[in-house]
């Protein structure tokens, strides 16, 4: 183990030797012509290249700050803090989120693809933060749902928008079905739990102009709204939800409702549970037109959508729980990295824009003629590594334990 430790670090500081010749006798000229135009050099401060911005972004997507930080250690050929990380994070998060946000981002697209259907989905998060509760806002979009099993689906061209304000993640799914779309002959489902910024309105909002749009309101948190508001009285949730789901009949849901009111008596009868039920018939009377199950729609594609909240994991297994706290910045940070992970545009926001990973050459033969001239160069023996050649073969001899002794002489 030793040895391949002495070996791997030999190896790498050669590799680094040889591109820090090349780059200094590229920077060399371009100093001398950039000081001809009038420029001055300012301090050089320690930067990441992108590749390397990338690989750490990508393992930080799937462990802590600390953790992102050993494995880079281990890893590769330089040290980086867990602080580091952190920085890094952010400033590609702001990075990121000023190149997802330009107005020229769309520029290139000439042709708008026309679909028959778009699902469309969105729902809110929250997390801890270091001064206050923070929640992220959340939007995807894909063009169809494949079954992979009975318990799986894909998605197909999906696309995701998250950001800490709402007012951020709107403008970007909106400028994106604007510029990639033609809905003009399209049907918009769109589903989502009904809270603020989540509704109908909201969706119709984010769309614009299209053939059809059918808003569902999500049947897990309606569920989950019915179950909560009557914890009181545990026989009856089923029951309602039997008749708001799957029979859809309002006048028997309003029965039910009443019954539950009747029998709020003796323990039950408390402002609270009058409360509940008050509350509950009002979200259902309000929503009702957004309940209608699937199948009683008549549309001309037979699959639902309701994956949003399932999508929610790669994030929330990130950022919630083991007693995570975040800043504003630090959180917009790691979700847009996650986002760009998910839509599988991390290394096209990464490649060019950001900050201190350009290497701009106009010529690469000068590149490769100032590696070939560092190669040509005698360095320096590296202490601790024995330096040596292996013989010409001869009858009898074997390469492999010629060089086997070789290995053998490295000092450790």
């Amino acid at each position: 183990m030793a040895r391949e430790k002495a070996l791997m670090c030999y190896f790498f500081d050669l590799i680094r030797e040889l591109m820090t010749a090349a780059l200094e006798e590229v920077d060399a000229g371009l100093v001398e012509e950039t000081k001809k135009q009038g420029y001055q050099i300012e301090k050089k401060n320690k930067r990441y290249s992108v590749l390397a911005v990338k690989n750490i972004l990508q393992v930080s997507a799937v462990a802590t700050y600390r953790n992102t930080a050993l494995a880079v250690n281990t890893l590769s050929c330089f040290n980086i803090s867990h602080s580091q990380v952190g920085k890094l994070i952010v400033q590609a998060g702001k990075q990121i989120k000023v190149q997802q946000q330009s107005e020229e981002r769309y520029d290139g697209i000439t042709q708008k693809k026309k679909v028959p259907v778009l699902y469309l989905e969105g729902d809110g998060v929250v997390i801890k933060g270091t001064k206050k509760r923070l929640e992220f806002h959340r939007y995807q979009v894909c063009e169809d749902i494949i079954n992979l099993s009975k318990t799986r689906r894909k998605r197909v061209q999906a696309k995701e928008f998250v950001s800490l304000s709402r007012l951020d993640a709107l403008p970007e799914i909106k400028a994106y079905l604007a510029n990639t779309y033609d809905l003009s002959n399209t049907l918009i489902i769109s589903n989502a739990d009904g809270g603020a910024g989540y509704a109908k309105k909201d969706f119709d909002e984010i769309v614009g102009y299209c053939k059809q749009h059918e808003h569902f309101l999500d049947v897990f948190h309606l569920n989950k709204k019915i179950k909560g508001r009557l914890g009181f009285m545990p026989a009856m949730p089923s029951k309602l939800i039997s008749a708001v789901e799957f029979k859809y009949d309002r006048h028997l849901t309003d029965v039910i409702l009443d019954t539950i009111e009747s029998n709020l008596v003796d323990e039950l009868n408390t402002p609270e549970n009058h409360e509940n039920l008050r509350r509950l018939r009002s979200y259902l009377h309000r929503r009702w037109v957004d309940i209608k199950p699937f199948k009683m729609r008549h549309l001309s594609v037979i699959k639902a959508i309701g994956c949003c909240e399932s999508n929610h994991r790669k994030y929330t297994y990130r950022v919630k729980g083991q007693g995570k706290y975040w800043s504003e910045n630090g959180a917009e940070g790691i979700l847009r990295v996650l986002t760009c992970i998910k839509n599988n545009e991390l290394e096209y926001w990464l490649s060019s824009e950001f900050a201190g990973g350009q290497l701009d050459i106009g010529d690469q033969e000068e590149l490769k003629g100032a590696v070939r001239a560092s190669l040509r160069k005698t360095h320096e023996a590296h202490l601790g590594i024995h330096h040596g050649a292996i013989e010409s073969l001869t009858a009898g001899h074997s390469y492999l334990d010629d060089f086997g002794r070789k290995i053998n002489q490295i000092n450790i």
